[in-house]
């Protein structure tokens, strides 16, 4: 595996720069190969066991092939860069992939009444073995920092080969990161500006049930996390909440998944991967910033090949 390989140009060490262009300057530049795998997916409503409806995109070949489910990261959607160009690059080399939106992403707020929040597990898992029920070939998952929480969690409980890319795994010392860390006024913002933009949505598609109101004077992450466990979730504190996705510790003991983490992610705390189970394949990076990667000029991601061959590796390409 390519490991070690990464070497950015050298304007491109700042992790700020790499996860600012990796998110903005990539989401608005679509190559004319990933407009062809967009044009080429297929949208698809499933419900779960638990009667959540979540939607997917799903790019499939005429022949059997394997499969890899990918989940983007908190807020993003299944158009966020990161997610288009992997599963771009893994359909054109021959994959079936099917790029998931959770609960509340990827404007999809009126197709639930309850609220997203990042410990609903069951349906995620639910939908994967679904997918993985359908598909002749093999299936993986694949996740995106708060996806990537996800992928390891739908790894635990399924057994599927999983690869967490900047996964978060202690959603206090994430929120905390956001929050006060380096260029958190930047993140905050971002990060509380979505949020509020998604509760838009959802108060609109349920104008009888929702009133935020008062959650829109809040202005940290913190702050909002708090309020929508208190008041819109049937955990008795935000520690309780975090308990119950939190990965630290011995959580993944015995999970058999790979990492890939740069060592300057600015969201994720570097402490919380260097700390996990050695039953994980953790394969650090000097640079790379959060869920960024990039190469160059042309801000090509190297986490797009990583991915390629990581499946390559995993699944069986007939």
């Amino acid at each position: 595996m390519p490991g070690t390989r990464y070497r950015p140009s050298r304007w491109l060490r700042n992790p700020h720069l790499q996860t600012m262009l990796g998110s903005v300057a990539r989401r608005s530049v679509v190559p004319e190969t990933e407009r062809t795998y967009l044009d080429n997916a297929v949208i698809e409503d499933i419900t779960t066991c638990d009667g959540t409806v979540l939607r997917a995109r799903v790019n499939r070949h005429t022949e059997p092939a394997p499969q890899v489910v990918l989940i983007h990261g908190w807020l993003g959607n299944d158009g966020s860069s990161y997610v288009r160009s992997a599963g771009a690059r893994l359909w054109q080399a021959g994959f079936n992939t099917v790029r998931m939106n959770l609960r509340d992403h990827g404007d999809t707020e009126e197709l639930n009444q309850d609220l997203y929040n990042s410990a609903r597990t069951v349906e995620v898992v639910d939908l994967v073995d679904q997918y993985r029920q359908r598909n002749a070939g093999d299936t993986a998952v694949i996740g995106f920092s708060l996806g990537g929480n996800f992928a390891l969690r739908v790894a635990r409980d399924t057994g599927l080969p999983a690869l967490a890319v900047c996964p978060a795994i202690d959603p206090g010392d994430t929120l905390h990161q956001i929050d006060h860390g380096p260029g958190a006024l930047v993140y905050r913002n971002y990060f509380v500006r979505k949020w509020r933009a998604s509760l838009v949505r959802k108060a609109q598609a349920f104008p009888a049930r929702y009133d935020f109101s008062r959650a829109f004077t809040l202005r940290s992450v913190s702050a909002l996390t708090d309020f929508f466990v208190r008041h819109h979730s049937d955990f008795s504190s935000t520690a309780t909440y975090f308990d119950a996705y939190d990965l630290s510790g011995n959580a993944l003991a015995g999970v058999s998944a790979t990492i890939l983490a740069a060592k300057d992610d600015p969201i994720i705390p570097h402490a919380t991967i260097r700390s996990l189970p050695r039953s994980l394949d953790i394969v650090e990076t000097d640079w790379g910033g959060h869920n960024a990667f990039l190469s160059d000029w042309t801000l090509a991601s190297w986490c797009d090949e990583y991915v390629l061959d990581w499946c390559r590796k995993t699944l069986r390409l007939p």
